[in-house]
């Protein structure tokens, strides 16, 4: 472990190291690079996934600051897990959510009423989204984060110390984990003898591929950090890794500065936007679980894989190659996707 990382202040929440695997048949079907998976969709807290990394640090660092209580926005796999660990480690979570249709009522919002989670609808907030044709994804943060902090402000009134999560600007803290994962799979690499070249993970509010770059870099790995965007443009994909992952080297005070040359991102397979399923979403979905019996979520995982096979048939990734795929989990959103799924896998 990178030593400015093993000195900060962390909880146990996942199992680590998650398995690295041999996506051999996978692989052989497609024709093109030997594919490793890492299974931080087995991580252990709730029906697992990447977020528990993040949780471990921030958590560490939020207790040691005083707090005992969250806030965050929406459904998703962050509030789920988090909810789980609050639950784990006795603390509150106040989650603030937008309309929530018959559709929404899937996957993580089964596993939130299980939890008995603490939920309160705003209709300001929930949505990354536009809701308007003039509204842009800054409009929709800005209402996000003034409900947060509108239930903040309640939480407080009632004895708490909360402390309000932002999806879209993560604690620097929060990163360490996807750093320390870079050093994770270095040392999973060379146990079996193996060398990759490349690295590819779901690019969506771009922290994931931010921690990569910076442990890449600062470990000097020999795998360059591939990222398929599920929402920005590629620019401003490119442009939010480079922040991120300056803000975290600085922190962890790595003496190393990430510049937008270094980072690459697709971003040809977002389809109509965030959370719109695609065909070929769908195809890759199919096509891993029938070679290798690994499901794959619609959001962001789902459209990695089908960049990442889009990609070796492009001759961008050749059969001497090693590419290591990374399961960000979030396999609770295929629920949500059944109807699409059904009818164009069945």
């Amino acid at each position: 472990m990178i030593a400015q990382i093993a000195e900060l202040p962390r909880v146990s929440l996942g199992c680590y190291p998650t398995p690295l695997i041999d996506a051999s048949h996978l692989s052989e079907v497609l024709g093109g690079p030997r594919i490793l998976i890492k299974r931080d969709d087995l991580t252990g807290l709730a029906l697992g996934g990447n977020k528990c990394r993040r949780l471990e640090y921030l958590i560490g660092y939020v207790r040691q600051q005083g707090f005992d209580s969250f806030v965050v926005n929406g459904v998703s796999n962050m509030s789920i897990q988090l909810a789980a660990a609050a639950a784990k480690l006795s603390m509150k979570v106040r989650l603030v959510h937008g309309d929530i249709g018959p559709k929404g009522k899937q996957g993580n919002y089964i596993l939130h009423r299980i939890l008995n989670s603490d939920m309160r609808a705003s209709s300001d907030t929930g949505v990354i989204a536009p809701t308007g044709p003039a509204e842009t994804l800054d409009d929709v943060r800005v209402k996000m984060y003034s409900a947060l902090e509108n239930e903040a402000a309640k939480l407080r009134d009632e004895g708490y110390k909360p402390f309000v999560m932002r999806s879209f600007d993560p604690t620097p803290v929060e990163n360490a984990g996807w750093v320390n994962a870079v050093d994770e799979i270095q040392q999973q690499l060379e146990a079996r003898n193996a060398q990759a070249q490349y690295v590819v993970v779901a690019n969506a509010g771009a922290a994931n591929q931010a921690g990569l770059a910076v442990g890449a870099k600062y470990l000097r790995t020999p795998f360059r950090i591939i990222g398929v965007s599920t929402l920005y443009t590629g620019a401003k994909a490119i442009s939010e890794v480079v922040r991120i992952a300056n803000e975290t080297a600085s922190f962890l005070e790595l003496g190393i500065t990430i510049t937008p040359d270094e980072i690459t991102v697709y971003d040809e397979y977002v389809g109509e936007g965030y959370g719109k399923i695609t065909k070929e979403c769908i195809e890759a979905i199919g096509l891993l679980a029938q070679t290798e019996g690994i499901f794959l979520d619609p959001v962001y995982t789902g459209k990695a894989m089908a960049g990442l096979i889009d990609l070796i048939q492009q001759g961008r990734f050749t059969s001497k190659d090693t590419v290591v795929f990374m399961h960000t989990g979030g396999s609770p959103s295929l629920f949500a996707y059944g109807e699409e799924l059904a009818a164009k896998t069945g």
